[in-house]
């Protein structure tokens, strides 16, 4: 009976919507590999660290398609404390890290955090089944996921025709644990503290599993609930250089003739705490030996609250030529001052000409939430058939309040550093370790009677989305033959999400707040010292090494309040203004999106010379139907006066496509295999670029052929697409060794980037700026991966283990951010993409004693090509490393203490422009130190 039960969970229970019946019998294989204690139904499992990376090798040897896994080491405990961290150990994924962690940046949301061999079109998964965010993007909010929730991830890089569509990079499928993965009842509860180092506070977690399965008169039931509740804190020092300008010839003693100084500098003094509530609820029910009956809740809340303040140069003055002739040079050195050059040219020490400041504070408060549902039906239909059946409701919300406050050095509207009393020079060295700068005049940058309020700004957004989705799969044995087995499957899934955002921000003088910022030059601007109430120090303590700004700066304060908006309010109300608190039609946009999904899959066995080959075949056709909602705004000049007039509209498309996967594997002796992959992969734009909101210039206003001008978001685009071949050979020399290897190939079409279209509208011609599908490009490379523990060792040496990884991906791409501009190349690599990367670990596990030192290394990548200070180049960042390092002792068998530190070697992130020695941004995150008590029994 217990045999039959756990054959049939091993082959239903995880098919769930994108067919999993192959990754469930992988996951029951690996699963038979943990170290378990025998006992009388109240087993407790015990892992480790053996034994989990011997679950995530079963996984990938046993698997009939190409996947990579991390397991948790016990109940509760992926190997890193946050999930994006996590995956960054997996051989070809990388990662961003954003305010102290793996994360993605707050301002571009739907950026996804994780990147698969470069590509960050990847398909979120939770058990199988398509999750995303309300943020407006295709993304799961994984730095929102507590990790204590997983029994694991596992990363498809090449995805067969059962795995849900949307992702060109591959998916990332969550784990979350189930009643009946373990053998009787676990109660584990852990509690955690944790110490950021720059931020100077504290945070922690506590998480609670109850576990137990019951014999009843209608079956065998199990129960699950896990909890999880966990609070950090950051601070994230930046300070940015540049860019850089030419020197006016003869200014600088001794210069080079190809001198460049930077234009001023900028800090940014950014901190905050996130809060992250994770439940998950599961219950199962084998009615019979024929019946599974799993019922599933995963729920999370994520709060994110962030203090940005950044002081600024604001010189408002640029480089002028004439006749392609320089006559004004924006970037001044000071007259006399000693600079220090580069070999390239650049100044790396010096001191730049008076300059004017601003200070700007951007507090933003994000909350989010998503509930995922669902329920499976496992039927062993015939002795040869199984049936699944599958139902999820997955719905978000995806909340934001921010707002924006500048303080000035600036007296009066229209004024430039050459024109304004309060101007000083800047001190910088870039030669050291930390980075530093400092002015002539201190006094100034400190003292509140020298600035003013210029500037303030609102915003809100309120995005909801929800999924229904359906789905049904059948697995046929044929036994024996050519033909092993088949499946196959449909799904329909019917998604909608609305987005709404508001953006409001006043120009405010001696006339009052303004919209449209068109006070006359020389109107006076508002004192500080009216309000002095609306200033703070800055910047904070030890800020990088505590030798730049010494004399103090001041940054933007608000008003008392219960959270963002409050205090929002409270300073527009201090000076004289409003927020703008509903959404207008311009605000909100409204979509839909129906997928109807047939699939099926051919599995095969033979023998060839002694070497069996098994693998499948597979299809998977989709046909989405999309809808779009928002509004138009038409500029009209009736008798010489301009009005915008705002009506309903819609637009929509649908798209068929076939998505045709092969898998084969060559199981050469009982430890190497070879395999070859190929499928084809799409991933659709995301919905904030679906977006139908049209705006429609002033018709009189006509380019060379006659048209006016308009801007739209694009709700024809088409999905991106891939085709994906991947060959491996991997060596499986003991339950958690292995030396695996593979080569890839990716052709990707379609791309996203700024374009144009033409439309007739109301019967006259508009060229519609928006984005299209412009950019196609390829992604090559290699991955290797090795893992040993060194058992042959004497004594306490046996208990020495090693994992190491490598990547070689290498990518280009045609126009891939659509900016337009001679600077950059006409191709370029994918941005956040390292060539070269790598993940050593070294590993211990004896006795009660469990550690780990991971060191994550990955190489020099293009970063951005319109970012700040790029001005039309490319921006890199810098090579990146990551020394991370844990122990845990087993007090007895149910008890366990252990501490941990991210961040160890307190490294610089230092991003440039073309080139290394044209620094742009420098920037610290603290160092993380945790300890913690885990209770299983």
């Amino acid at each position: 009976m217990k045999t039959f039960r756990h054959a049939l969970l091993a082959s239903v229970s995880l098919m769930t919507a994108g067919g999993f019946a192959a990754a469930a019998s992988a996951q029951s294989a690996a699963e038979t590999t943990a170290d378990t204690t025998a006992g009388d139904g109240q087993d407790i499992v015990v892992t480790g660290v053996r034994a989990s990376l011997g679950t995530a090798q079963a996984i990938k040897q046993n698997s009939n398609q190409i996947v990579d896994s991390i397991s948790a080491q016990d109940i509760g405990k992926l190997p890193d404390v946050n999930t994006t961290e996590a995956l960054q150990r997996i051989t070809g994924v990388q990662i961003q890290r954003r305010y102290g962690e793996g994360a993605t940046d707050f301002d571009h949301r739907t950026s996804p955090a994780i990147a698969v061999r470069g590509l960050t079109q990847t398909q979120n998964l939770l058990d199988g089944r398509a999750v995303y965010s309300a943020s407006g993007g295709r993304a799961f909010d994984l730095e929102g996921i507590p990790p204590e929730l997983l029994s694991g991830v596992d990363v498809y890089k090449n995805a067969p025709a059962e795995i849900i569509e949307g992702g060109v990079g591959g998916a990332v499928n969550l784990r979350t644990r189930k009643p009946f993965d373990t053998a009787g009842q676990v109660i584990s509860m852990t509690a955690r503290g944790n110490y950021y180092d720059r931020v100077d506070k504290f945070g922690g977690s506590i998480s609670g599993l109850y576990s137990n399965r019951y014999d009843t008169g209608i079956g065998e039931i199990g129960l699950l609930l896990n909890a999880v509740y966990s609070k950090s804190q950051y601070r994230q020092d930046g300070l940015l250089a540049g860019p850089f300008g030419n020197a006016q010839p003869g200014t600088i003693t001794g210069a080079p003739t190809n001198a460049k100084i930077p234009y001023g500098f900028e800090v940014y003094d950014d901190s905050g705490d996130r809060k992250r509530l994770g439940v998950a609820a599961a219950v199962q029910w084998q009615a019979n030996d024929d019946v599974l009956v799993t019922a599933q809740y995963q729920g999370t809340k994520y709060w994110f609250n962030r203090t940005g303040a950044y002081y600024y140069d604001a010189n408002n003055i640029s480089d002028t030529f004439v006749n392609g002739v320089q006559t004004f040079y924006a970037a001044r050195a000071l007259p006399g001052a000693p600079f220090t050059f580069n070999d390239e040219g650049y100044a790396t020490s010096g001191t730049i000409a008076p300059q004017t400041f601003e200070t700007g504070r951007f507090d933003q408060e994000l909350w989010s939430a998503s509930q995922n549902y669902t329920f499976n039906v496992g039927w062993q239909a015939t002795e040869r058939a199984k049936v699944n059946f599958d139902v999820q409701y997955l719905k978000s919300y995806y909340n934001a309040d921010r707002n924006g406050h500048v303080i000035s050095l600036y007296t009066r509207s229209g004024q430039t550093s050459l024109t304004t009393p309060n101007a000083t020079g800047v001190i910088f060295d870039l030669r050291g370790k930390y980075p530093r700068w400092n002015v002539t005049n201190p006094a100034l940058l400190n003292t509140s009677a020298n600035y003013t309020t210029p500037f303030i700004a609102d915003s809100l957004q309120r995005n909801d989305a929800d999924t229904l989705a359906l789905a049904y799969d059948i697995e046929y044995d044929v036994e024996g033959g050519f033909l092993q087995k088949l499946r196959a499957g449909g799904r329909y899934a019917d998604n909608s999400i609305d987005l709404r955002g508001t953006w409001n921000g006043l120009c405010v003088t001696a006339l009052g707040p303004d919209a449209s910022c068109s006070a006359p030059a020389g109107t006076p601007l508002i004192p500080l010292s009216r309000n002095p109430q609306l200033s703070m120090p800055g910047p904070s303590k030890n800020w990088f090494d505590g030798k730049s700004v010494t004399g103090g700066l001041l940054y933007p304060a608000f008003p008392a309040g219960d959270g963002v908006w409050a205090q929002t309010k409270a300073l527009y109300a201090l000076l004289g203004a409003r927020t703008k608190d509903a959404f207008t039609p311009g605000d909100l946009n409204q979509q839909t999106e129906k997928t109807y999904t047939a699939w099926a899959v051919a599995d095969y066995a033979f023998d060839a010379g002694g070497i069996r080959i098994d693998g499948g075949v597979g299809i998977r056709l989709i046909k989405t139907d999309t809808t779009s909602e928002g509004a138009a705004f038409a500029t009209v000049v009736n008798n010489g006066v301009t009005s915008v007039v705002t009506t309903p509209f819609s637009a929509g498309n649908s798209y068929t496509k076939a998505l045709p996967s092969v898998n084969l594997r060559a199981r050469i002796t009982d430890q190497f295999q070879m395999r070859f992959a190929y499928s084809k992969g799409l991933a659709r734009a995301n919905f904030d670029q679906l977006s139908t909101n049209l705006t429609l210039n002033n018709p009189n206003q006509l380019d060379t052929q006659g048209r006016a001008s308009a801007s739209a978001g694009n709700p024809r685009l088409s999905p991106i697409t891939s085709n994906n071949f991947d060959v491996t050979a991997e060596w499986y020399f003991a339950r958690a060794g292995s030396l695996t290897g593979g080569l890839f190939y990716k052709k990707v079409d379609g791309f996203l980037a700024p374009g144009f279209y033409e439309q007739t509208y109301q019967g006259r011609r508009y060229l519609v700026s928006t984005q299209v599908n412009a950019g196609n490009g390829t992604v090559k490379g290699a991955e290797i991966a090795y893992q040993q523990f060194f058992d042959f060792l004497p004594g306490m040496l046996s208990g020495l283990g090693v994992q190491a990884n490598y990547t070689y991906v290498d990518s280009s791409v045609s126009n891939p951010t659509g900016v337009a501009n001679s600077n950059l190349p006409p191709e370029l690599p994918l941005e956040k993409l390292s060539k070269h990367s790598y993940n050593l670990i070294g590993l211990y596990e004896k006795g009660p004693v469990t550690a780990r030192v991971a060191w994550s290394w990955r190489s020099n990548y293009l970063d951005t090509t319109t970012g700040s200070g790029a001005n039309g180049y490319a921006q890199y960042a810098k090579p990146y490393a990551s020394l991370d390092a844990s122990i845990s002792v087993n007090l007895n068998e149910h008890i366990a203490v252990s501490a941990d530190v991210v961040n160890l070697n307190n490294r610089m992130n230092v991003t440039y422009i073309q080139t290394e020695a044209q620094p742009l941004q420098y920037q610290l995150n603290d160092r993380r130190f945790g300890l913690s008590l885990r209770a299983t029994y």
